[in-house]
C-alpha cells in the first residue's frame, strides 16, 4: 500500500510539471510576439533612433523633418557673389544651406532680406537677392556686412560676409549712420539703449533713453524713408502709415515704401531689338538689363545691338550707343571688319589729322600709324619758286598753284621761267 501511494505521489508531481513547463513556454512566446509586434509598429528601445537619408531640395525646405535631437542648427554655405557692387543697380546674391534650423534670417546692412519659418527643422537650401547698392549705407571704408542667424529651441548659428561698394559710388552713396534702406541721416539720435521693449511694442511711447523697437518694413516694401527723401527717389508708394523710425522729438518721421515701378531693356541678340518690360530697379538689375523710369527712353535704348567702330576697335553696341562715343555702326560683323581699320595720322599739304591709312592714301597724303610728333615734324610745308603773274616769290606748291602759277626748284629757273612767259610790252 504504501509504495502504491508514493507511485500516485509520483505521478502527480510528474503531471504539475508538465503544465508548469507548457505555461512557461506560452509565456515566453506571448512576449516575443509583443515584442515584435511593437518593433513593426514604431517601438523602438531607448536612444535609437531609425536613421535615413535627408534628401535635399533647392526650394528651400526639405520634404522630410529632420531629427534635432538636441543639437543646434548648423549652417553649412553662407556665400555671396559679387562681393563688390560697382554700380548703383548692382546686388548681391546670397547662396545658403542650413541644417536643423527652424527659423533662417537673413540681413544685408542692417535690414531684413530673407526670413524664413521652418517649424520641421529640415534642411533649407536657396538664396537671397540683396540690395542695389545705391540703397545701401556702408562704413566709412565702403564696406557692409550681411549675416545669416539660424535658431532653433537649442541654440543659434551665425555666420558674416565682409562686402564692399567700389569706391567711386561711394561719394554718392548714403551718409555714414543712415540704415534700414534709407539715406537721410537720422536727426537727432537716440541715445544708447538700455532696455529693449517686447515686439509687440510698436506704439509712438518710448522709454527715455532707450530706442524703441519700430515698425519693421514688409517684404516687397523694404525702404525706410522721410517723405521728403522719398520725393526725390521717385518714390511714391508709401506701403503703410506706421513708422519704421522717429526721431526722439517725434518730430521727424520715416515710412516704409516701395520701388516704383519702370521699365527694363535687356539687350537681344546682335541684329535683335531688346525687350522692354516691366520692374522695378534692383529686379531690373539682377537680370542684368538696363532700367528707365519712362518707357520711351527703354524702347530708345532697346535697339537691335549691332558692330560699333571707335578707334579700330570693334565691339557689340546699339546704334545710339556707338553714336554716343563718335563711333560708326554697322549691322554686319564682316563690313565692320573690312571698314574698321586703326587710325593714324595723315600728313596732307602740310596739315596732320588722324584717319585711316586707306583714306589717307586717297587724298595723296603721307600715313604715320601711331607717332602723331613724328608726323608733325615730317610734314612740313613743301615750298618753292612760284611765277605768278610776272612775279617770282616763295610760297608752298599748293598756294602757287592756287593763284595759277608755276612752280621752280630756284630762284633763278623761276626767273628765267617768267621771262619767258611774260609779255614783253613796249
Amino acid at each position: 500500500m504504501r509504495l502504491s501511494g508514493f507511485k500516485w505521489v509520483r505521478s502527480m508531481n510528474s503531471v504539475l510539471g508538465l503544465c508548469l513547463c507548457l505555461v512557461l513556454i506560452g509565456l515566453t512566446t506571448a512576449g516575443a510576439i509583443v515584442y515584435t509586434n511593437r518593433s513593426y509598429s514604431g517601438g523602438m528601445l531607448p536612444d535609437v533612433q531609425v536613421c535615413k537619408a535627408e534628401p535635399l531640395v533647392l526650394n528651400d525646405v526639405d520634404s522630410a523633418p529632420a531629427a534635432i535631437g538636441g543639437n543646434k542648427p548648423v549652417i553649412q554655405v553662407f556665400e555671396a557673389a559679387p562681393m563688390v557692387l560697382d554700380a548703383p543697380d548692382s546686388a548681391a546674391v546670397y547662396t545658403f544651406k542650413v541644417k536643423l534650423a527652424k527659423n533662417v534670417q537673413i540681413s544685408e546692412a542692417g535690414t531684413n532680406i530673407r526670413d524664413i519659418s521652418n517649424p520641421s527643422g529640415a534642411t533649407l537650401q536657396g538664396i537671397a537677392n540683396g540690395l542695389p547698392a545705391s540703397a545701401i549705407t556702408p562704413d566709412d571704408s565702403g564696406k557692409f556686412v550681411c549675416t545669416i542667424v539660424a535658431s532653433n529651441e537649442y541654440g543659434t548659428d551665425t555666420k558674416a560676409l565682409e562686402l564692399s561698394i567700389a569706391e567711386e559710388l561711394q561719394s554718392t552713396a548714403p551718409p555714414a549712420g543712415a540704415t534700414d534702406n534709407q539715406a537721410e541721416p537720422r536727426s537727432p539720435k537716440w541715445l544708447a539703449q538700455l532696455s529693449l521693449p517686447p515686439i509687440s511694442a510698436r506704439s509712438t511711447s518710448a522709454t527715455p533713453g532707450s530706442e524703441p523697437v519700430f515698425f519693421k518694413c514688409p517684404d516687397g516694401c523694404p525702404y525706410c524713408l522721410t517723405p521728403d527723401d522719398a520725393a526725390s527717389r521717385g518714390f511714391t508708394q508709401k506701403c503703410s502709415d506706421e513708422r519704421c523710425y522717429y526721431s526722439p522729438d517725434d518730430q521727424q518721421n520715416w515710412y516704409c515704401y516701395s520701388e516704383p515701378v519702370g521699365y527694363c531693356c535687356k539687350a537681344g541678340q546682335v541684329g535683335q531689338v531688346g525687350q522692354v518690360v516691366e520692374a522695378t530697379k534692383s529686379k531690373c538689375a539682377q537680370t542684368g538689363g538696363a532700367w528707365y523710369l519712362n518707357q520711351t527712353d527703354a524702347i530708345q535704348a532697346c535697339q537691335p545691338v549691332g558692330f560699333c567702330c571707335r578707334d579700330g576697335q570693334i565691339y557689340s553696341a546699339t546704334q545710339s550707343q556707338c553714336a554716343q562715343v563718335g563711333g560708326t555702326y554697322y549691322t554686319n560683323q564682316a563690313q565692320a571688319i573690312q571698314s574698321c581699320q586703326p587710325m593714324g595720322y595723315c600728313c596732307q599739304n602740310g596739315q596732320v589729322y588722324s584717319t585711316t591709312r586707306a583714306q589717307c592714301a586717297q587724298v595723296g597724303g603721307s600715313y604715320w600709324s601711331t607717332n602723331q610728333a613724328e608726323a608733325m615734324r615730317a610734314c612740313q610745308p613743301v615750298l618753292c619758286w612760284c611765277c605768278s603773274g610776272g612775279k617770282v616769290y616763295q610760297t608752298t606748291k599748293a598756294q602757287c598753284a592756287q593763284s595759277g602759277g608755276t612752280c621752280y626748284s630756284t630762284e633763278s629757273q623761276a626767273t628765267a621761267g617768267c621771262r619767258l612767259t611774260t609779255p614783253n610790252y613796249r
